[in-house]
């Protein structure tokens, strides 16, 4: 276990009953909804007590009810991630949604979340349009300050088919961009979506070396 993620190490795991509940080792407590692995939530308290942590004590297995993962069932880092978006979602929520109203730090996390939710449900066009483009350069500037090599490539290489677009004067909106691509950009644009839903890196452990988690 590297001594960056020493302080998330779990140290004891309860259940109410909508989530697990898991205290790490620095005191902080996160949480899993149950939804996520349906064998838990059906599963009595005495199986739900034999979890089993994996040698870095950074992720719970319960092999008595599901295939063991190498990072666990539950990867405490991911959910720690999440936790910094929410609170930096939360932020801008307080700041009635001004992302400017946000430190450096938080714009580029709210950045890299709006990055992650629309590329995943939409692809890129549901990002770009949705934020535009100062938002996709914020999720740039935080790939590359996380050490996020393969990610930043990726996203580069989507937002730069576009770049010959930039002064035409056809391009009235953001939503006008995908039709105004040739037939071999359009392509080029899903080869570069199936290389981000590879996931080539885990950007919850680099994001969390860089930034931090949320502090207590």
């Amino acid at each position: 276990m590297t001594d960056a993620f020493a302080s998330l190490r779990v140290i004891d795991i309860s259940f109410d009953d909508d989530f697990i509940l898991l205290t790490l080792a620095d005191g902080r407590r996160t949480r899993q909804p149950l939804s996520w692995a349906p064998a838990l939530f059906e599963a009595t308290a005495e199986q739900r007590a034999q979890w089993v942590l994996t040698p870095d004590g950074l992720g719970v297995n319960w092999p008595a009810l599901l295939p063991a993962q190498g990072r666990g069932v539950v990867d405490v880092p991911n959910q720690v991630w999440d936790d910094r978006y929410e609170a930096a979602l939360a932020r801008l929520k307080a700041a009635a949604w001004s992302l400017d109203a946000l430190s450096d730090e938080d714009q580029q996390l709210v950045a890299l979340w709006r990055m992650e939710a629309d590329i995943n449900n939409g692809g890129f066009m549901q990002f770009l349009c949705n934020w535009g483009d100062p938002t996709c350069q914020l999720a740039l500037r935080a790939l590359q300050a996380m050490g996020a090599v393969q990610t930043h490539a990726i996203l580069a290489g989507m937002r730069g088919l576009l770049d010959r677009l930039e002064d035409d004067p056809a391009i009235k909106e953001l939503t006008d961009l995908y039709g105004a691509m040739s037939e071999d950009e359009q392509q080029a644009l899903e080869a570069f979506e199936g290389d981000y839903y590879a996931r080539p890196e885990d950007l919850a452990r680099l994001g969390l070396k860089h930034f931090g988690p949320e502090p207590l």
